[in-house]
């Protein structure tokens, strides 16, 4: 269903895999994890994938630049390198991704969501602050708010933070702390903790982490979520 594709948006060149559904849609763009996107530790194309098959046109975008990881101390290297020093081009990456699927003739009605794990789900936390026009509602699994700056105040659209009890990377407190500042906002904020599961969840690539009951239920929360608002 999904395959790789190739853009570019006025000089921003774009890498990452796309899956469409069976007819229009809204989109979500879908941030990897900290292995990038074609590691064999992600599960992000079957998850793009899912998405399609929900009706979504889901796109997932190579932050990473053709880079990725199968162990920790490299994908931490390239996350940390990301956060550090390739902030300007992950914007650019972002919003170059956000009009072609806007131009796109399946996408329709016109809107897009953003969902992302990990370090994924920080950028998703990020985006919502930094480019709330841009997007229509933003779903981050256990984003981590230490990784990057984060204004709260600035985040304009709807959001479900999705955390895990026994995170040892999250600090779920400076979650709720933000969640916290967005509903000030006066848009809808929604977050769950699922208790006695670590972070990465819904990672059926790594069944050391993977706990099937949790990750379904945020999968239909998640699914829901974007079906009320971009619909």
């Amino acid at each position: 269903m999904g395959r790789k594709v190739e853009f570019e948006v006025e000089g921003v060149k774009v890498n990452g895999y796309i899956a469409e559904p069976s007819q229009k849609g809204p989109a979500v763009i879908v941030i990897h994890e900290w292995w990038g996107v074609d590691s064999p530790l992600s599960n992000i194309k079957e998850i793009t994938e899912r998405f399609a098959r929900e009706g979504f046109v889901a796109f997932a975008p190579d932050f990473y630049r053709g880079k990725s990881a199968d162990n920790p101390d490299d994908a931490g290297k390239l996350m940390m390198d990301m956060f550090e020093n390739r902030m300007d081009d992950v914007d650019a990456i972002f919003k170059a991704s956000v009009e072609y699927l806007r131009n796109l003739d399946i996408t329709d009605p016109v809107k897009v969501g953003v969902t992302g794990f990990c370090c994924g789900g920080t950028l998703s936390m990020y985006f919502a602050s930094k480019f709330p026009e841009l997007i229509d509602a933003s779903v981050p699994f256990y984003g981590l708010p230490q990784l990057t700056k984060i204004d709260a105040s600035a985040i304009k659209v709807p959001i479900f933070f999705i955390m895990a009890e026994k995170d040892e990377f999250v600090d779920n407190n400076a979650v709720i702390d933000m969640m916290k500042e967005v509903w000030k906002n006066g848009v809808e904020v929604q977050a769950k903790v699922y208790a006695g599961v670590n972070h990465a969840f819904l990672n059926d690539k790594r069944p050391e982490v993977y706990h099937e009951d949790s990750a379904e239920d945020a999968w239909k929360l998640t699914v829901n979520f974007f079906k009320r608002h971009l619909s």
